[in-house]
């Protein structure tokens, strides 16, 4: 008998994507699941769609909550899962064809490991494939040896495929850390054992304007410093510290330090919204971008751009507006 999968997938006002994520899952070539949909409060019509869905395919089962956050709609869904193994979907990404298949046949073949993931091809707002993202360790060996030197361990989060028990017993997502709840997650599953990522492309990663915000940005940054921090302590034998102990020297940082972080997040963020301003094919407000992230970090800026894979559309069209970068 096929093991079943419970997929998971929040949703927050997202009308535009959600019917292609929605029919990504229903058109897996592995057909053994039940599609938890949780809408979280959304005010457009997105849970009109997922309705509609829901009467045509007896897999899907819908949720209406009102607005909690991702961590919290994600914990309502790892409750509601009748299932062993979580896959998780984002409502504005497309899951490929064979995704579920081949994380299970993964799970089946290493029962070590707690957590898979998997490549994914960045695609812009109107889905043309822009680069190949490389998330996660691809071995135990890999795993094991990151751990041992205090890298974070992650994944790209609409491609986690995790053991619900194991989840459970890390105690599931964290709210206070909105926005990186999936790095945080990650970090705890990887002391029970192996988080590990197949190798191949199994999702299509929407990047757009909408996801990119300052305030969100820099929340994320210090959350990711956060749990480097608590990892590097760990890889040292050192006791890990809390989240109030890690802000308090956080913040008493000398100001130049402080500048010094500011400056790189700036210029980390703005190189971001180069990124998707180029994907949308917005190729000045690009330029204004990318100026402004290499002011502030020249290397950064530039290492960056120069390792960018970009589609050969997008670099002709860079090449005809631009001329050589």
């Amino acid at each position: 008998m096929k093991a079943t999968i419970s997929v998971i997938m929040p949703a927050y006002n997202t009308e535009r994507y959600v019917s292609q994520a929605i029919k990504s899952i229903l058109q897996q070539s592995y057909p053994h699941f039940e599609f938890l949909i949780i809408d979280d409060g959304s005010t457009d019509r997105t849970p009109d769609i997922l309705q509609e869905y829901a009467k045509k395919d007896a897999r899907i089962r819908v949720i209406l909550q009102e607005h909690r956050g991702i961590s919290e709609t994600l914990n309502r869904g790892i409750e509601e899962a009748r299932y062993d193994w979580i896959a998780i979907m984002h409502a504005d990404d497309i899951a490929l064809p064979h995704r579920l298949e081949r994380q299970m046949q993964a799970a089946m073949t290493n029962p070590r490991v707690v957590a898979w993931g998997a490549y994914a091809y960045h695609i812009s707002e109107k889905g043309k494939v822009l680069g190949l993202s490389k998330v996660g360790a691809t071995s135990e060996e890999e795993f094991y040896t990151k751990r041992r030197n205090g890298e974070i361990i992650h994944l790209i989060h609409s491609t986690a495929f995790m053991r619900k028990e194991a989840v459970l017993r890390v105690g599931g997502y964290n709210s206070l850390f909105d926005g990186s709840e999936d790095l945080e997650l990650f970090d705890r599953l990887s002391e029970l054992a192996p988080v590990l990522a197949i190798p191949e492309p199994l999702l299509l990663y929407r990047i757009h304007a909408s996801s990119v915000t300052l305030q969100r940005f820099f929340k994320m940054r210090t959350f990711t410093r956060f749990i480097r921090a608590r990892q590097r302590a760990k890889a040292e034998g050192r006791e890990p510290p809390t989240w109030d102990e890690f802000i308090r020297v956080y913040e008493s940082a000398s100001v130049f330090k402080q500048l010094r972080r500011k400056i790189d997040d700036l210029s980390q963020f703005y190189y971001r919204r180069f990124a998707v301003a180029v994907s949308s094919e917005h190729y000045f407000k690009g330029l204004l971008f990318f100026a402004i992230s290499a002011l502030l970090n020249p290397r950064y800026a530039v290492l960056k751009a120069w390792n960018q894979r970009f589609t050969k559309d997008a670099r002709r069209a860079l090449k005809n507006k631009f001329g050589s970068l």
